[in-house]
């Protein structure tokens, strides 16, 4: 996966070599103001929104989403909060995409299984001697 943040796309890498690439056309952007920040945010719209909704060829069965959203508006510049948003957007098409590799199964191994077992015996026998002391007489 990667992003260019200055031509604003995303290309992500998919199994059996295809790239899928998302630019700045393929994005519902939307402004909105408001938030903490006194009147200069109240006025001015510096929030951002972006609405990727994924093309049915890319849908995963295993995910239920249809569409990622992002928000930004920590910037006092749009054009910054745009990038914030891009680079939001960038990390959960990457987690989106992610594909977990496949456990391999192990065993534990004799000599740490018979490792534990021994220490459980010294522990044991520890804690037998701690009984009450027996009257030998």
């Amino acid at each position: 996966m990667e992003f260019d943040s200055d031509g604003l796309k995303i290309t992500v890498h998919l199994d059996g070599g295809k790239d899928m690439v998302i630019g700045k056309n393929d994005v519902e952007i939307s402004y909105f103001s408001g938030g903490p920040g006194g009147q200069n945010v109240n006025k001015n719209m510096n929030g951002v929104r972006l609405i990727y909704r994924i093309p049915e060829a890319y849908l995963r069965a295993s995910q239920k989403t249809r569409e990622l959203v992002t928000k930004s508006m920590g910037q006092r510049k749009k054009e910054q909060n745009v990038t914030q948003a891009f680079e939001q957007l960038a990390d959960k098409i990457r987690r989106y995409f992610y594909i977990q590799p496949e456990r391999k199964k192990t065993r534990t191994p004799r000599a740490a299984k018979e490792k534990r077992i021994h220490g459980k015996k010294l522990r044991g026998r520890t804690k037998g001697l701690r009984g009450a002391v027996k009257n030998e007489g």
